[in-house]
């Protein structure tokens, strides 16, 4: 969207765009000093589901670390969501800036989050996409976690398609990657947070992968390597926290996040929840699903929506590697988290699991799901898509392909480039030595090897390195003057004088 306007807000720069939103930094034209993120949204269906959960997710607004939302309203046949602004930083940032964190003030951190999960999760809501990307520092240290985009109620109906994953792979707990109806996902959190917490002390995840089903095997078979051994720093207390919070069975790991919040406060005091609720209200024009024109409501309680608007980012579901790539407001633009489909089971969603050797750009259907992606999962509609892969590098730049899906059917695509082999590199020339001949009388006649110069003395002859037999001669007959030597040509210049007088 180019307008310079969207609804009130007056455009100060685009932020980020993915396959579901664009998102922009804008003021309200008639409070200049009220900055706000918008995500403008294309799908008009989400409008209602937000209004469905916006009851459940108001119960977060009693928290001043969950980024609220201002206003929620139509652009034409956009949706728009108006966020609040955080000038700040994401951890992510942070982490990639310090390579990692001293140990206090990645404690401090966690301690925060889990603090407000504590609070969402004793409202029965649970995050389920905790990471470096979704909390962010503000510029007086203040914590915030954002983007409650796949957010979930205890008592919701079930959303998903069973067996299918949500979250970003490399946070999400192994149990994560096939739920079931009776998954726990306050202990899916608490993985996510101690990932989070193993990633800001060593500057690395626990688990690696070169795609998600390798992060899965690695997180279900194997035990991460001692934060202790990648950093001397973290105490041996500390490390047990760490590792008993990504425990490969639910039930080792901590239970609530009390209690890993109280265990982490032997190395930080933990200040006591900070609960207000702010005054004001909050605007909100709920699209239709039919995307015609909208009807206004007011909510009275600010934030009464007030994460449920981020769960447009969960409709697509969309792997991630985990890269911020925006300035303060990074992981609040769309396209960075993994989510699963907003979609009742009713609808039976179909879902094409897509893998592209080398990576390429990744459509489906014209929209753009991934830039230099190797591996996505993306729900979509039954019946026929247009899958298109694209890798400017390839001797086949663009494959497309036509597929047709059934109602809840997980297609496996497999797209391969054929990369051009790379040019031979020609042989390096070994660089030659500059030898300098010199003579008396000038003039005189050089043989180099055997084989006779055109060029007489004073002249620098480029030589290969080794050894070199030199001769010279002046004049004819009796008064034929000769002189021989062996060199042997090192480094980049050589200089030889001969006097064939004496």
């Amino acid at each position: 969207m180019s307008d310079e306007y969207i609804g009130s807000y007056k455009v100060l720069e685009k932020l980020g765009a993915g396959g579901m939103a664009q998102v922009f930094l804008a003021v309200h034209q008639d409070v200049p000093n009220l900055k706000v993120v918008l995500k403008v949204l294309s799908d008009p269906r989400l409008g209602e589901r937000f209004k469905q959960e916006a009851d459940k997710l108001a119960l977060l607004d009693g928290h001043p670390n969950i980024c609220r939302i201002k206003h929620f309203f139509s652009h034409g046949d956009d949706i728009v969501i108006a966020m609040e602004y955080i000038d700040g930083v994401t951890l992510e940032e942070k982490i990639d800036s310090m390579g990692r964190l001293e140990v206090k003030e990645a404690v401090q951190i966690c301690g925060d989050v889990l603090d407000i999960l504590s609070f969402a999760h004793q409202k029965d809501i649970f995050h389920r996409d905790i990471k470096p990307g979704n909390i962010m520092v503000d510029k007086s240290g203040q914590v915030k976690v954002i983007d409650f985009g796949i957010a979930k109620g205890k008592t919701d109906p079930n959303l998903t398609i069973a067996g299918t994953a949500c979250g970003t792979p490399a946070y999400m707990a192994p149990e994560q990657f096939n739920p079931t109806d009776q998954a726990d996902y306050a202990l899916w959190d608490i993985y996510a947070v101690g990932t989070t917490l193993y990633m800001m002390l060593t500057g690395e995840c626990p688990f690696k992968g070169d795609n998600p089903f390798a992060l899965r095997d690695a997180k279900l078979f194997s035990d991460p390597p001692s934060p202790h051994s990648l950093n001397p720093e973290i105490p041996k207390a500390l490390e047990d926290i760490v590792l008993k919070s990504l425990a490969r069975e639910s039930a080792q790991r901590y239970q609530t996040a009390d209690e890993m919040r109280a265990a982490l406060s032997q190395f930080v005091p933990m200040a006591p929840a900070k609960v207000s609720t702010p005054p004001g209200g909050v605007t909100v024009e709920i699209p239709r699903a039919t995307g015609k024109k909208t009807n206004k409501l007011l909510w009275p309680v600010l934030g009464a929506v007030a994460v449920v608007a981020l769960a447009f980012v969960g409709y697509k579901f969309v792997l991630s590697n985990g890269t911020g790539d925006t300035d303060g407001q990074a992981d609040q633009s769309a396209g960075d988290t993994v989510a699963v489909n907003a979609v009742d089971v009713t609808e039976l969603p179909a879902f094409l699991e897509i893998s592209v050797s080398p990576s390429g750009d990744l459509y489906v259907d014209d929209s753009l799901i991934r830039l230099a992606t190797d591996a996505e999962i993306v729900d979509v509609d039954t019946g026929p898509h247009i899958v298109r892969v694209e890798n400017s590098r390839a001797s086949n730049p663009i494959i497309t392909d036509t597929v047709h899906v059934a109602a809840d059917e997980a297609r496996r695509l497999d797209y391969t480039f054929t990369m051009p082999k790379p040019k031979p590199k020609p042989p390096v020339q070994e660089k030659k030595v500059q030898v300098g001949i010199a003579s008396i009388p000038l003039g005189s006649t050089v043989y180099i090897d055997g084989k006779r110069q055109t060029k007489p003395t004073p002249y620098t002859y480029p030589l290969e390195k080794g050894e070199h037999r030199i001769r010279l001669e002046h004049g004819d007959g009796a008064e034929r003057l000769q002189r021989d030597t062996t060199i042997n040509a090192v480094g980049d210049t050589l200089t030889l004088f001969f006097n064939l007088n004496n």
